[in-house]
C-alpha cells in the first residue's frame, strides 16, 4: 500500500509499480486477463399480442404465469 490521507505508506511508489508490472506479466503468462467484450446494441420488441385465455386458475400465481405464457413478441 502506497498510503493515502489517512494511512501511512507502507512501501514507496516505485516498489508498488514494479509488482503491479510483475502482477500483470504472471496473469498474462497465465492466460488470466480478460479483455472487456463490446456491448452488442439490444432489441427490445415494443408490439406485442396476447392470445385469449381459457384457463382459470385458484391460485393467483398460477393464474398470472398462465397469462404471461401466452403473450407474444411479433419482432
Amino acid at each position: 500500500m502506497i498510503g493515502d490521507d489517512y494511512y501511512p505508506a507502507i512501501i514507496d511508489p516505485d516498489t508498488f509499480d514494479a509488482v503491479q508490472e510483475e502482477r500483470f506479466r504472471r496473469a498474462s503468462a497465465l492466460g488470466r486477463i480478460r479483455e472487456p467484450k463490446e456491448d452488442k446494441a439490444a432489441i427490445y420488441p415494443t408490439t406485442f399480442h396476447i392470445i385469449e385465455g381459457t384457463q382459470i386458475y385458484d391460485d393467483p400465481f398460477a393464474q398470472a404465469a398462465y397469462a404471461y405464457s401466452l403473450i407474444e413478441s411479433e419482432v
